[in-house]
């Protein structure tokens, strides 16, 4: 994917209280924001789920080498927020769809549940009582639950796993994301044994009929035929980039008329410390509003940061 004139990019850091997923253990996030002419995208690699390292996607793009599904989304993001900026609108086609509750340490189901949210996302480790305990509590407080185990398991794992559960606690699950390294015999033993499976990367080595998409617009490239269902999310970066998701599900909801579109994956803010950009984010219970302003938002903010020429 090749841009019409210079690059500038902005290094940023994102700090998190705890461990973000399974197969990381930093607290710290690098990633950069991009600027292609009057419009802006967001580059945050995660090397621990087979990303290049920033500095590599960094270098790929100064030489013009944007074929990495993240650097191609970068300047999607880019290029569409600029088209929007230049008309002096919202990129934001309409109302954000709802999303699931992303579970922290310490968080009240109670409290989810009243603030309107049906659907909690737990992040799947291989401790997995610790996951029992809080199905039981999240499907106890009247709320469906997604795993996510980010293939942190060894083939055959899940699936112990998964009968041990027993029909009651199976029925709480709303879909199960990565749930063991991915085997095209052990992922068909899943299927086989009724485990609704959630595919986030590799779609199209991956998916099979039946299967849920997990999108994200970061790693742009849209993998699925018309009876996919499949749910948007962010990649857990800057807010900029949570916001390119969340204008990319408002599209893809067409005002809530795609019964395929399930509730999203787009209020990871929560999981930073707070900085200016996320300080601007504001949701309906819920469902993420749009911070306000032209194509993404946050227009002065971005015009005051420091951008150095890329290329």
């Amino acid at each position: 994917m090749k841009t019409d004139g210079p690059i500038h990019y902005w290094r940023y850091a994102l700090r998190s209280a705890g461990t973000l997923n399974a197969v990381s253990t930093r607290t710290g996030h690098p990633g950069a924001l991009v600027r292609v002419g009057e419009g802006f995208g967001c580059l945050h690699p995660w090397p621990e789920l087979g990303d290049p390292g920033l500095d590599e996607l960094l270098a790929s793009l100064a030489r013009g080498e944007a074929d990495h599904p993240l650097l191609v989304g970068a300047l999607e993001c880019a290029r569409l927020d600029g088209v929007a900026r230049r008309a002096g609108r919202s990129l934001f086609a309409g109302p954000v769809p709802e999303s699931h509750w992303l579970v922290r340490e310490g968080d009240d189901p109670g409290f989810a549940k009243s603030d309107g949210f049906s659907l909690a996302k737990l992040k799947g480790t291989p401790d997995l009582a610790r996951i029992v305990a809080q199905i039981d509590a999240w499907g106890g407080a009247g709320l469906r639950v997604r795993l996510d185990f980010n293939e942190s398991l060894a083939r055959g794992a899940f699936l112990d796993f998964w009968k041990a559960l027993g029909p009651g606690r199976r029925e709480v699950v709303d879909v199960v994301e990565d749930p063991e390294v991915w085997s095209e015999e052990g992922w068909m033993d899943l299927r086989e044994a009724g485990v609704p499976l959630a595919v986030d990367r590799d779609h199209t080595g991956r998916l099979r009929r039946g299967d849920v998409l997990v999108y994200k617009p970061a790693h742009y490239g849209f993998a699925c035929n018309r009876d996919t269902r499949f749910y948007v999310t962010s990649s857990m970066d800057h807010a900029v980039g949570q916001m390119w998701a969340a204008a990319f599900a408002s599209v893809a909801s067409a005002g809530g008329r795609n019964d395929r579109l399930l509730p999203c994956g787009l209020l990871t803010h929560r999981c930073f410390e707070n900085d200016p950009f996320f300080e601007r984010l504001r949701c309906d219970g819920p469902r993420l509003l749009p911070p306000g302003g032209t194509g993404l938002g946050f227009d002065d903010l971005l015009e005051r940061l420091p951008w150095k020429r890329l290329n």
